[in-house]
């Protein structure tokens, strides 16, 4: 997939296309809020296609010295739909950990509030 698309890759099951963004995480940094995706993009693509689900699916690794090595443990799939997000003002992105429980929200409440909370960048 090109850079500036939101996923990595499109994992088509019968009909159903699944639309996967692969991320990985640094296990042995502590728990930070991490960069999820650029509001303005991700609104403007949940609109255009009805059907546009994004799923992240996160690795873990660990780094020692030299030497990466990917924790088998650790896996985390997720949706921005059901993170609790923050919107960075300074960069318009949504920001959120990588391991959360859900919050169930509508695509339509995901949009909106993705809509109330962007500073940057105006969505209609």
């Amino acid at each position: 997939m090109p850079d500036t698309c939101l996923h990595d890759c499109e994992i088509k099951v019968g009909d159903k296309i699944y639309y996967v963004n692969v991320k990985i995480h640094n296990v042995g940094s502590g728990k930070n809020k991490n960069d999820i995706a650029a509001v303005e993009k991700l609104y403007m693509q949940y609109m255009a296609n009805k059907n546009y689900n994004l799923i992240y699916a996160c690795l873990g690794v660990i780094f020692n010295n030299i030497n990466i090595k990917f924790d088998s443990g650790y896996l985390s799939l997720f949706s921005p739909q059901f993170l609790p997000i923050y919107v960075n003002p300074r960069n318009d992105k949504i920001q959120s950990y990588y391991h959360n429980d859900p919050i169930y929200r509508t695509r339509e409440n995901f949009l909106k509030l993705l809509r109330d909370n962007s500073k940057s960048i105006v969505l209609k």
